[in-house]
């Protein structure tokens, strides 16, 4: 069971900080940097032993009640634990906030950072939500495809990011106005891929460098691109089979290939723990530099 606390790296009972929009996350009584955790449901906790090992339950219960010590008072909470994966969707989340924090504090607000978690029909439509709000108004694009994992929407995406300005217009004594209205083509754009970009996200990175949008930074991607057909069978069941290869210009095929980036920035392990992002960094260093700062 999960509760959205994160403990010490170096005292594993020791609350470092709550996560956002977790079970723990705004509490009547809100938990502190420093709380000590010293009993579950009643239980005393012995600190020689695993953490974990008192978190693992047969079931995920309604509720679960827990006990640490600040300074020398007792506090005890109650809150409902969900899963693990819930929470690491709150911290995935969590990610692309500070991404986006980091990309306007470092820009000035000049670069619209967009994520796209997978190519999906959902994600396809918060990209486009992204990218007639804040893509529209800023000078420069960054779409990160990072961790992405894959769909069938990389056309709709392409053909948006594909737009120029190919004429000016305005209403009799108005100001003029490009058309079309959004040609995130005419700005700069950086495109960020890692290892983990896969399928759809592969596609789309290919035919982003096939059609000169802009550079790509990060590392190769996975090379897991294959679309499948299916059928039903008769005991109710379904299969699929590898039916569509995806293939670059000059016939290379992308499962075997990926996609190299025009700029190569590796994230290791060391960044994730102390909180770096060169890839990022490096986005908006080209970026800016194109924007002529």
């Amino acid at each position: 069971m999960a509760t959205g606390i994160e403990f010490s790296q170096t005292d594993p009972y020791v609350v470092e900080r709550i996560v956002r929009n977790s079970p723990a996350d705004g509490l009547a009584a809100p938990l502190q940097s420093g709380d000590r955790l010293i009993a579950i449901d009643g239980n005393a906790i012995n600190a020689s032993h695993n953490r974990e090992s008192y978190f693992v339950r047969p079931s995920l219960p309604d509720e679960c009640s827990l006990t640490f010590l600040r300074g020398h008072d007792t506090i005890q909470v109650k809150l409902d634990p969900v899963n693990y994966f819930s929470i690491r969707n709150e911290l995935y989340d969590e990610w692309i906030e500070n991404n986006q924090h980091r990309v306007d504090m470092e820009s000035k607000k000049r670069i619209a950072y967009v994520y796209m978690k997978n190519m999906g029909g959902g994600e396809l439509e918060k990209f486009m939500k992204d990218m007639v709000s804040e893509g529209a108004h800023r000078d420069a694009l960054i779409l990160d495809l990072r961790y992405n994992t894959g769909g069938n929407v990389h056309d709709d995406v392409l053909r948006f990011l594909s737009q120029k300005p190919y004429l000016q217009w305005k209403y009799r004594g108005g100001q003029l106005t490009q058309q079309s209205n959004f040609a995130p083509a005419a700005k700069p754009m950086v495109l960020l891929v890692n290892q983990q970009s896969l399928s759809d996200a592969e596609m789309t990175s290919a035919g982003f460098k096939q059609l000169g949008l802009g550079k790509i930074i990060g590392t190769e991607t996975y090379r897991w691109i294959i679309f499948t057909s299916g059928k039903g069978l008769v005991d109710g069941s379904f299969y699929r089979l590898p039916s569509w290869g995806c293939y670059t210009m000059d016939g290379k095929d992308l499962e075997k290939t990926g996609v190299a980036p025009d700029i190569y920035v590796r994230n290791t392990f060391v960044d994730r723990v102390e909180g770096k992002d060169p890839q990022l960094d490096r986005a908006i260093e080209e970026v800016m530099k194109q924007l002529g700062n």
